[in-house]
């Protein structure tokens, strides 16, 4: 009977173990969930900034290929090459 006793105890200690790191994992799980969220909406701030960025830069791409453009032409009218200017 007192073997018996015993082994319940140790049994009864074990669970009561395997209790508090359930609760330790849960709660580290928890804070994990939370970081992943917060990377989530950071990323996706970022990649709105970086769809901006690009639109911009497209556009002044655009304008510099006028200007440049423009800038042949007149080299062209003008007829001097463009490192006799």
């Amino acid at each position: 009977m007192n073997k018996r006793i015993k082994k319940k105890q140790m049994l009864e200690q074990k669970i009561h173990e395997f209790e508090c790191e359930l609760v330790v994992l849960s709660a580290e799980n928890m804070h994990l969930l939370n970081k992943v969220g917060d990377l989530k909406s950071e990323l996706n701030t970022l990649n709105q900034a970086l769809k901006r960025h690009e639109e911009i830069c497209a556009k002044n791409v655009e304008q510099t290929n006028k200007e440049f453009g423009s800038i042949k032409k007149e080299l062209k009218r003008s007829k001097k090459p463009f490192f006799k200017r």
